[in-house]
């Protein structure tokens, strides 16, 4: 059974993770169809596995952004190196990251996640948003 403290605790840390502008457009496009299944990732993927501090966000950030890569989910994987950069990782980390990818799963997922890191890099760039990373970077 899923609680509300569980859906409460898991809305707060994808929107740390995700960024509140995605995470209010994943909010905005809930459905009464896609809500359980809304309802069951916020509770259990975020509010349970990424509230466990075990490993940093930022490990659990790269290595989402390996497996999304590895699984060419292209939507996602702009989502992760997102997340990744807000969780402080840089952009050297996302490329050895890629570079690890790219060794064992080839070329064209990594090709592809590429083109999605840049597009993030773009926005990043063209709205002045300062990441984690470039903010540790300066100090």
């Amino acid at each position: 059974m899923i609680t509300q403290a569980e859906i409460r605790r898991g809305k707060k840390i994808r929107r740390e993770v995700v960024g509140a502008q995605y995470d209010t457009q994943l909010q905005d496009a809930d459905s009464d169809f896609s809500q359980p299944i809304r309802n069951y990732t916020t509770a259990n993927l975020w509010g349970t596995v990424w509230a466990d501090n075990t490993i940093p966000r930022k490990t659990r950030s790269l290595l989402n952004v390996a497996l999304t890569t590895a699984f060419r989910c292209s939507h996602e994987m702009r989502v992760h190196i997102r997340g990744a950069r807000n969780n402080g990782a840089t952009k050297e980390e996302i490329c050895a990251v890629l570079m690890q990818v790219m060794m064992y799963c080839g070329i064209l997922p990594v090709r592809e996640a590429v083109r999605c890191a840049n597009q993030v890099f773009a926005e990043e760039k063209a709205t002045g948003k300062a990441t984690k990373a470039r903010k540790s970077k300066q100090r």
